[in-house]
């Protein structure tokens, strides 16, 4: 298969560091572009009906989070291009992460999807309300999972 587009979301994990290094020698064997995924989740945890508002103080702690993320991000995309990767794009979001992992994938027109998971049983999965059942049952592309 031909890759084109391959996104590959971290966390900064050593397991997503592993996904990195795999979603990068594809994307160098293929000259895929290589879209790497950060989605700030801790908002979303932090924004409910009780906890909106508008203060400083929450702006400014949801501002430290999106550096976070982005400083992540720069420091993974550092890190795979000593490896030898081409064309990197850096993505932050902010919202839940099965939602927005599938949402860029269908705007980036991704080919493959590669990403961490965590070992766990189908039944595990089904309950836990998991990330990665969430991309699996929407993903409109295969996804190559590294445990």
């Amino acid at each position: 298969m031909e890759y084109r587009c391959i996104l590959c979301p971290t966390d900064g994990s050593e397991l997503s560091q592993k996904s990195g290094d795999i979603a990068a020698y594809l994307s160098k064997l293929s000259g895929a572009r290589l879209i790497l995924l950060h989605v700030m989740q801790k908002w979303h945890h932090y924004r409910s009906d009780l906890l909106i508002t508008d203060s400083a103080e929450w702006e400014a702690i949801h501002k430290d989070w999106l550096k976070e993320g982005q400083e992540l991000l720069d420091r993974e995309e550092e890190r795979l291009k000593k490896k030898g990767s081409g064309y990197i794009k850096q993505e932050l979001k902010d919202g839940e992460a099965a939602y927005e992992i599938v949402t860029v994938a269908h705007e980036q027109h991704a080919d493959l999807i590669v990403m961490a998971t965590h070992r766990a049983s189908l039944i595990e999965k089904l309950f836990s309300d998991s990330i990665s059942y969430h991309v699996t049952k929407n993903t409109p592309c295969p996804i190559l999972w590294v445990y």
